[in-house]
């Protein structure tokens, strides 16, 4: 075995992991993967709530991508906004 590898086990609840599995495997991920991923973004981003953060990426690249985005100067001006449409 490589020195530099570990090898991780726990138990946990059959149910909560075979959810978790139906979930992850719909989206075209395995169990081991996604948690390997989970792990590698926590480090990334020095935070164990890296979910917001890799939300906010997408929406990003996504508006990136959008030639017709709105763009605004500041954020005053996007709550003036947000304010009239309510």
């Amino acid at each position: 075995m490589n020195a530099n590898k570990v090898t991780c086990s726990f138990v946990m609840d059959r149910d909560t992991y075979n959810a978790y599995k139906s979930i992850v495997s719909r989206n075209g991920e395995n169990v081991k993967g996604n948690i390997v991923r989970h792990m590698q973004n926590v480090i990334q981003y020095d935070t164990s709530n890296v979910d917001p953060i890799l939300a906010i990426r997408e929406i990003v690249q996504s508006l990136k991508k959008d030639a017709n985005k709105k763009i605004y100067d500041s954020l005053g001006e996007i709550l003036k906004e947000l304010e009239e449409d309510a």
